[in-house]
């Protein structure tokens, strides 16, 4: 518009100016869909009065537009559009923080400073063989503590978070694996997040491990009958776990879009896992008689039905950390997600 504007062309001014409404109506329409998806009453709130804000300044930016397009030249009309089309820009801006911010993306703040008080440093003395404890009184600061030394070697980064037990019942599954296959890919989903404060991420992980445990079994890679039933016994009341988690992660949830899928993925794990532990029992029957057809056929269904559960899980991951974006914040239910990265890049 504005270039229209210099090179005093109406019939662009106009069709500009469209455009900037055209647009304007769709982010209306999108905070409209996000206000009917949430039951948080704050968010929803919040979200309407922005486009409620936002509606009432797309007709005077085009009645401004109009004005200066009927004389180009005309310094006060082109002022009027420049406020009219900055106030919905703003208004557009406010709309933005609504659906962001009161979403409840930042629902976890930092925590208070320490109180200074109870603060206890130890500085090196120069005069004392060892250090002195300074107690700071009426609420005086601190001395500051002595200068860096050049010389004196950095300290090393805490370690990594690690789960060396886990890793090593993942080592790179072959092609003739296909449980362990399934087992590593979960694994591999699971790991990206730390299982501290994220209960479904540490059962999604001992679900990986039972399953590769149960590949191992299965193969005739130690164990017995009574394991092979036991090992799928658990996995089984592990996806009820799961489940259990994510159902309760999905009843605080205020996007209704978010929960659905959640709700969705989830409570297909329990069936599987029932149907799992069925198969293993059938499979176990034929731990003696390998190769034979019926072997081949229940070690096929088995196998099906672990890839289908470690898939279900993976999903119900994913769609759970979506879902925790939006939290009612007057629950009290926590959950974080951090993801995992190497020390050397903290």
């Amino acid at each position: 518009v504005e270039d229209a504007i210099q090179m005093k062309d109406p019939p662009r001014i106009g069709a500009h100016a469209s455009n900037i409404a055209r647009r304007a109506n769709r982010v209306l329409q999108v905070a409209q869909q996000e206000a009917e998806n949430s039951e948080d009453p704050k968010y929803v709130d919040h979200v309407n009065q922005a486009a409620s804000n936002l509606r009432s300044t797309i007709a005077p930016m085009v009645q401004g537009a109009k004005g200066v397009s009927m004389n180009p030249a005309d310094t006060n009309a082109q002022q009027n559009w420049r406020k009219a089309n900055q106030t919905l820009i703003d208004a557009v801006r406010d709309v933005r923080g609504a659906v962001t911010v009161d979403a409840g993306v930042d629902q976890f703040p930092p925590p208070p400073p320490p109180d200074l008080s109870e603060l206890k440093i130890s500085v090196p003395d120069q005069f004392a063989d060892g250090p002195i404890m300074y107690q700071p009184q009426d609420g005086g600061a601190p001395p500051r503590p002595p200068l860096p030394n050049d010389n004196a070697t950095p300290p090393r980064p805490p370690p990594p978070e690690t789960d060396d037990e886990d890793e090593a019942a993942f080592p790179t599954p072959q092609a003739n694996q296909p449980i362990m296959m399934a087992a590593h890919a979960l694994h591999m989903e699971a790991k990206q997040w730390s299982s501290k404060d994220n209960d479904i991420i540490a059962a999604a992980k001992k679900m990986a491990l039972l399953m590769a445990k149960l590949s191992q079994l299965v193969r005739g890679e130690g164990g017995s009958k009574k394991d092979l039933i036991a090992t799928a016994k658990s996995i089984a009341e592990s996806s009820e776990e799961v489940t259990r988690l994510a159902k309760k992660l999905a009843a605080e949830c205020t996007d209704k879009q978010m929960r659905k899928n959640l709700l969705q993925v989830c409570e297909r794990i329990p069936t599987i896992g029932t149907q799992l532990k069925i198969l293993s029992t059938v499979k176990a029957t034929m731990l003696g008689a390998q190769g034979s057809k019926e072997d081949q056929e229940a070690t096929e269904m088995l196998v099906g039905n672990a890839q289908n559960l470690m898939q279900a899980v993976k999903e119900t991951v994913r769609a759970a950390e979506a879902a925790s974006i939006k939290i009612r914040v007057d629950s009290g239910y926590t959950i974080r997600w951090l993801r995992r990265r190497p020390w050397y890049t903290s």
